[in-house]
């Protein structure tokens, strides 16, 4: 079935599949990005203007694209590799796609609510995509969905909107592949937008009370929720004095100066401690032996004394690991040399002098 050229079994199967799409495939509107926005510093390298003619080419040194064409190529910020003032072509497109419809849930196994699956794939037909947008989707785009148009809000005040998704990737889809080896979908990658700096053009600006980015947005909610948290914080401690009695030996100011609270903690019963091991002892019966060193508790298991824990709290943690730290490390020890004490620890460059360049 497969032929170097497209031949007419491909223009069937092609045709079949177009009318499967319009005629079982649901409208999106189509945002097309055409490129990154003409930038204000002119002078800046890691922001180009393309629409001021002014490209350099990276080897040769010499301007390109002196007629200021903007294209989907072109990047707007060369150091962090990003377009965040993205241009949309104000002409609308529609597609016909298709993409399986999933429920939305809220996924709490995290710090935080998420959605769990947000993110879908749509496919369109490869052809009628291209004639009629004149290029095939890719990463940028936006695909407005009206079917998914919310219009019963609890709100009656807001005003009903359809869903807005960006593309985050598009490639050949393993189900548009017929007889002849040639690919006929289109596999995109779609989640929500939000009201970022990239969708500007499309949302408008937060400054119009009807644009859509203050349809959108949800950023005047989640200042008013942090302002009546803030109230509700400052009705209820209005002198803003810190709870400290629930804090274990904690300093705090009074007006006659630094107070130190009791230090001494009650654990609730006392562990009996000595040189030798007492004579009646019972199942589960704490000892600590002082004549240890460190001191050493034991647990009272049947008919013997089992070993739990080593006071080492007064140790480091290479008195811990090494049996002779005391002799690596020789932090106290002193030798008299020539009727000089001088410690046995000293640095290298203190024994062994540099020497002279001359």
């Amino acid at each position: 079935m497969y032929q170097p050229t497209k031949t007419n079994d491909y223009k069937f199967m092609d045709r079949t599949i177009r009318e499967q799409f319009w005629v079982g495939g649901v409208a999106a509107i189509i945002h097309k990005y055409v490129g990154p926005a003409a930038q204000p510093d002119r002078n800046d390298p890691t922001q180009p203007n393309y629409m001021d003619g002014r490209e350099v080419d990276p080897l040769s040194g010499e301007f390109i694209n002196v007629d200021g064409i903007l294209n989907e190529t072109k990047i707007q910020d060369l150091l962090f590799m990003e377009n965040r003032d993205r241009k949309y072509d104000p002409d609308i497109y529609e597609l016909r796609g298709v993409y399986n419809v999933s429920d939305n849930d809220f996924d709490l196994s995290q710090f935080g609510l998420f959605l769990s699956n947000d993110t879908f794939y749509m496919t369109f037909h490869i052809n009628d995509m291209v004639e009629i947008l004149g290029r095939k989707l890719l990463s940028g785009d936006v695909i407005e969905l009206p079917h998914l148009r919310d219009e019963l809000l609890l709100d009656t005040g807001r005003q009903a909107v359809n869903k807005y998704f960006v593309v985050n990737d598009a490639s050949k889809g393993s189900e548009g592949f017929s007889k002849t080896w040639y690919a006929h979908i289109w596999r995109v990658k779609l989640s929500p937008i939000n009201d970022a700096q990239e969708y500007r053009d499309i949302l408008g600006s937060e400054h119009d009370v009807n644009s859509l980015k203050n349809a959108v947005s949800t950023y005047k909610s989640e200042f008013n929720i942090s302002d009546a948290i803030v109230a509700g914080a400052a009705q209820d401690d209005p002198i803003g004095k810190s709870l400290i009695d629930h804090l274990f030996g904690y300093d705090y100011a009074t007006s006659g100066g630094i107070v130190n609270r009791d230090d001494t903690y009650n654990h609730g019963e006392t562990i009996s401690s000595g040189g030798e091991f007492p004579n009646n002892p019972n199942e589960g019966d704490f000892f600590i032996r002082s004549d240890f060193s460190p001191a050493r508790m034991f647990v009272r298991r049947g008919s013997k004394w089992n070993r739990r824990y080593d006071n080492i709290t007064d140790k480091t943690w290479t008195d811990r690991t090494y049996n002779a730290s005391g002799f690596i490390n020789n932090e106290q020890h002193t030798t008299v040399v020539d009727n000089q004490e001088f410690k046995e620890k000293q640095a290298l460059s203190d024994v062994i002098l540099p020497k002279s360049d001359t």
